[in-house]
């Protein structure tokens, strides 16, 4: 009978030890990215602002996620104030935007028109990545915007 026991906990062990690796990877590791997948953002305030995933690659012995930012609220100050805008590229370290999405809504997701001009201006330039959140990121996108106008 204990013969019986220890090999039905030795097989359960097994069993489910892949299961939990792979749990306390993906835990470790954050979300895993992929294109066209449609993530809600942290915010501080409540926003209608999503992450459009819409490349992902090496950068600099890191990864970086190339992202469209769709249904951002437009600030006061700003031009359009009180409506919505696209934000068409904006790359970001994984782990960052790891820490800044909440839930996946949905997959599938085209990238916008504005996206290839976004990141062939990227790569021209030979641009850096956000190591902020995504909500940060915003924030000195428009305050950058607001201010050009003044």
């Amino acid at each position: 009978m204990l013969k019986k026991l220890a090999r039905l906990m030795v097989m359960l062990v097994a069993a489910v030890a892949p299961f939990t690796q792979s749990r306390l990877l993906a835990a470790q590791t954050g979300p895993a990215f992929a294109a066209g997948q449609i993530w809600s953002i942290k915010s501080t305030s409540p926003t209608t602002a999503k992450v459009v995933i819409d490349r992902i690659e090496p950068w600099h012995q890191k990864v970086v996620v190339h992202v469209s930012l769709i249904d951002v609220p437009i600030p006061q100050g700003a031009p359009g104030t009180g409506g919505t805008t696209v934000i068409g590229h904006m790359p970001f370290e994984e782990s960052a935007l790891a820490a800044s999405v909440d839930r996946l809504l949905g997959t599938g997701a085209s990238p916008p028109s504005s996206f290839e001009n976004g990141y062939k201006n990227w790569q021209d330039a030979m641009g850096g990545v956000f190591t902020i959140s995504v909500e940060k990121a915003i924030e000195f996108t428009f305050q950058a915007i607001t201010r050009r106008r003044t």
